[in-house]
């Protein structure tokens, strides 16, 4: 077969008798002129008969019967449950909102550590707090208090 010559589903449609009668008269002037398209269709012919002569299969049972008796006992017509529609980004917002949540923690973070102050300075506060000479039997009543009799003393 060369790059003009019918595509096999044409010589297909040729052996089933499907083409018009124009696509017909120019398929059978290319058989004609091109060997190998005449082989192929040849041997289409040839595996056509040999199908033919194959036994036809029994089930043993009307089966169109048997499918036609199902859909005539079904119901006229069932309704599925509808589905409530989803937005689309709905599945995602978990994933958001940690984004968001990781996101608001480092710039909380990171503007403490940048200007020294912040979450980072309280807790050096309290860490220094916890060691301060307190008298003993003294009250502590806040970080303020702990730390001024601390250095009082």
């Amino acid at each position: 077969m060369t790059e003009t010559c019918p595509r096999i589903e044409a010589l297909s449609a040729r052996l089933d008798d499907a083409l018009t009668d124009r696509e017909r008269e120019d398929l059978d002037a290319h058989l004609r002129a091109c060997p190998v398209c005449g082989e192929a269709l040849a041997a289409m012919r040839t595996l056509q008969a040999a199908m033919r002569t194959l036994p036809e299969p029994r089930l043993g049972v009307d089966l169109a019967g048997v499918i036609e008796g199902r859909i005539e006992g079904m119901p006229a017509s069932r309704t599925r449950p509808r589905r409530r529609r989803v937005a689309p980004f709905l599945p995602l917002l978990p994933a958001g909102l940690g984004l968001a949540a990781s996101l608001g923690l480092g710039v909380v973070l990171g503007f403490g550590l940048t200007t020294g102050g912040g979450v980072a300075a309280g807790s050096q506060i309290a860490a220094m707090a916890v060691f301060d000479p307190i008298a003993p039997g003294g009250v502590c009543i806040g970080l303020e208090a702990c730390y001024r009799m601390g250095s009082a003393e």
